[in-house]
């Protein structure tokens, strides 16, 4: 073969050309859309009784010209709850059937749409079902226990769980005053020896808050007293009922017609009865509704509610005298005094009268179970269906009750006869 320099150029020329292309430069891909944000809409369950359901509505939508429409599903049919502006994000609703009640132990199911201008079905929610409470029996079986010298008395009673309950007053044993009694589930043993105590929260078995003469916290391994912490708590002794969610955010009530806040930090007085009503009883369904009754010598009552940024007073007339509190929810309220009183939607009227004073009252949110006690051996028991008067057929008519506490299916009532401190035991 020839060496052809003219044919060796050629073929550079063809390799040159095969070689040594450049690649085309790379093309970023586009940026992907931006994201398309749905408002949204969610329904949980916040709380069922026997006749309602209460449910909170959370939406992110904030378009001025749209309502919220809650509905309610049972058997195929639907119902129309309620209906609101979509400028309320965040709200409770109560569904007892128009005030009528929902059926006993049922399940129901909800959800809710928002409503654009012209009035066509947007953004749905998810759907959520409920069921309400059941009755329960009214065959208890009780024990009954008897502590101290002659003046022991027992005012209230707490407890995390049935095996671990406490009992607060001033119980005598060889002239040493206990303000503090406990249940291990077999036995009643003096705890803490801290008199003149009337009232008790706790928010565990290392969190627990007693109030009387004096407030104390117990830890769970040492109570340390609070009452000269703040001068505010020093000032508006002596105590005489207690509420709140956590231990910084609590509410003592006292006997001079006071309601004083514990924000953890400090104290403040947040509320003053002019005509020094004692504050007899605080209870709440959340840290925005809680409700202070009370009673003094003569007329008026003290009833008043907290909304979550003001004192009040409830629309109740007649001045009937009120002594506890039991908040079922934020419609239906029962109040003990002269007699067994039940507010629904702002309706206030008397549906029990035993002759004799009823000193206290308390809903149990497990069971739907609501009892009320007093004297000469009063025990009332509504078991969602019914009030049942077990006066005198418990114990003796010389015992009389002012304190309650409920867990699971099981009753606690403490008080006092002529010689001692006086506990009942109920088991369903």
């Amino acid at each position: 073969m020839s060496n052809n320099p003219i044919r060796y150029f050629f073929l550079f020329l063809l390799l040159s050309a095969f070689g040594c292309k450049e690649d085309p430069p790379i093309v970023p891909p586009p940026p992907p859309p931006p994201p398309i944000y749905k408002d949204t809409i969610t329904v949980i369950t916040e709380d069922v009784t026997h006749r309602s359901i209460t449910v909170n509505i959370k939406t992110t939508s904030n378009n001025p010209k749209s309502t919220i429409k809650f509905f309610r599903i049972f058997n195929s049919n639907e119902t129309q709850v309620t209906e609101y502006p979509i400028t309320v994000s965040d709200t409770s609703i109560i569904d007892d059937n128009f005030g009528n009640g929902l059926q006993l132990n049922t399940t129901y199911t909800y959800y809710a749409v928002r409503i654009d201008s012209i009035g066509e079905r947007k953004d749905s929610s998810n759907t959520r079902q409920a069921t309400t409470l059941d009755t329960t029996s009214h065959n208890y079986t009780w024990q009954e226990f008897a502590f101290g010298e002659a003046g022991s008395v027992l005012y209230d009673v707490w407890g995390t769980d049935e095996n671990n309950v406490y009992a607060v007053g001033t119980v005598l044993f060889n002239d040493t005053a206990y303000g503090v009694i406990k249940w291990n589930g077999n036995e009643w043993t003096p705890a803490k020896k801290i008199g003149g105590l009337q009232a008790i929260i706790g928010f565990s078995n290392s969190d627990i808050w007693t109030a009387g003469g004096g407030v104390w916290h117990f830890n769970g391994a040492e109570s340390e007293e609070y009452t000269y912490r703040d001068p505010v708590i020093t000032n508006n002794i002596t105590y005489s009922s207690i509420w709140g969610t956590s231990s910084s955010n609590l509410y003592f009530g006292n006997v001079g017609g006071k309601i004083i806040h514990w924000n953890g930090i400090e104290a403040e007085v947040v509320y003053t009865n002019s005509d020094i009503v004692q504050v007899s009883d605080l209870d709440g369904y959340a840290a925005d509704f809680i409700i202070g009754v009370g009673r003094g010598f003569t007329p008026p009552l003290l009833a008043v509610y907290y909304n979550g940024n003001s004192w009040n007073k409830l629309p109740i007339e007649n001045d009937p005298s009120l002594n506890s509190v039991a908040i079922v929810s934020r419609n239906h309220i029962y109040f003990t005094g002269n007699g067994i009183f039940e507010m629904k939607w702002n309706n206030f009227y008397r549906i029990f009268a035993s002759g004799y004073y009823i000193y206290d009252i308390e809903y149990n949110r497990q069971t739907g179970v609501t009892v009320a006690a007093g004297p000469f051996g009063g025990v009332y028991i509504n078991n969602g269906l019914e009030w049942r008067n077990f006066q005198g057929q418990i114990t003796t008519v010389d015992n009389d009750f002012v304190g309650i506490f409920l867990i699971n299916n099981i009753i606690f009532c403490v008080g006092r006869n002529d010689t001692q401190a006086k506990i009942i035991i109920g088991k369903n």
